[in-house]
């Protein structure tokens, strides 16, 4: 049962030994997926680190045969679990916050040659922003030519890992970084990502979860499209096109004078699309300009 619900999920052969981060590349939604898709079919209250415990399909398979309470294999109702209550506090922004992002702006002018376009395309509702991710800059770069009311009410998620020590985090606190273990709170994190969309304000999600290697758009992950589906919140492609150049993976110094272009699209609207056909139109408009 667990192998004909990954096979659904797009991962092909499988086999007992197999590895779930390894061998098979679960991200993080997909994790949240299984878990859900193992709470729900064998009826057991499951925490998160049972994947860390049994990694392999087999090991799972014999947990879950052991623990089970009842077999009912059901869908995944992702409505159902971004309805659930979750405890937020969404961190109050600095007049440093603003500050900062202007600095940027300034910095970049003068470090690289950087232009953006399409601000007008930004709806009035809330939104979410989807850019391609080429550099660690990105996130500044994206944010550079945001309004500062725009900015204002505009969160960012940070890796816990990346936010230990007690300075960064409380920086993050004060400047709309939302902290998120999505190791540890798989489900959590997308739900308080919902929590933010529902109290009015903009969330950036990279979908593709990580900075690219080679410069080219890698597979889209499906949050972002789970999130405007279900929440009914417009979608803004948001393409970075010479960042990659100019801060390439595992490079310490940018490099001087590229130049970098970001351009924000017309917003992709939920209505009339499922998961895949948002994906597909958000990425369309990326590889338009990013390749």
């Amino acid at each position: 049962m667990i192998r004909d619900f990954l096979r659904e999920q797009g991962k092909g052969n499988i086999a007992p030994d197999d590895h779930i981060e390894i061998d098979l590349g679960l991200d993080s939604l997909e994790k949240v997926g299984l878990l859900t898709f193992l709470q729900s079919t064998f009826g057991i209250e499951i925490k998160e680190d049972v994947l860390l415990n049994h990694p392999t399909i087999e090991k799972l398979s014999e947990f879950m045969k052991e623990k089970k309470q009842r077999i009912s294999v059901e869908t995944i109702k992702w409505t159902e679990i971004l309805k659930e209550k979750v405890d937020l506090h969404l961190p109050k922004s600095w007049f440093t916050f603003n500050l900062f992002k202007n600095s940027s702006k300034v910095f970049f002018k003068m470090y690289f040659r950087i232009q953006g376009e399409g601000t007008e395309n930004l709806p009035q509702s809330p939104f979410i922003l989807a850019p391609n991710h080429q550099s660690f800059f990105d996130g500044l770069f994206v944010s550079a030519y945001l309004k500062n009311r725009i900015m204002k009410n505009t969160y960012f998620y940070a890796k816990e890992k990346h936010v230990r020590h007690p300075i960064i985090r409380a920086m993050a606190y004060r400047h709309n970084i939302i902290i998120m273990d999505i190791n540890r709170d798989l489900k959590q994190s997308l739900q308080k990502l919902a929590e933010v969309l529902r109290k009015g304000k903009n969330i950036v999600v990279f979908p593709e979860g990580t900075r690219t290697r080679n410069g080219k758009l890698g597979e889209l992950k499906k949050s972002f499209a789970i999130l405007s589906r279900e929440l009914n919140v417009p979608v803004v492609p948001v393409s970075i096109r010479g960042a990659f150049e100019a801060l390439p993976r595992g490079s310490i110094f940018p490099r001087p004078w590229k130049k970098i272009h970001i351009k924000f699209h017309q917003p992709v609207f939920p209505e009339g699309n499922d998961y895949e056909s948002l994906i597909t139109r958000v990425q369309e408009r990326l590889v338009a300009e990013t390749g």
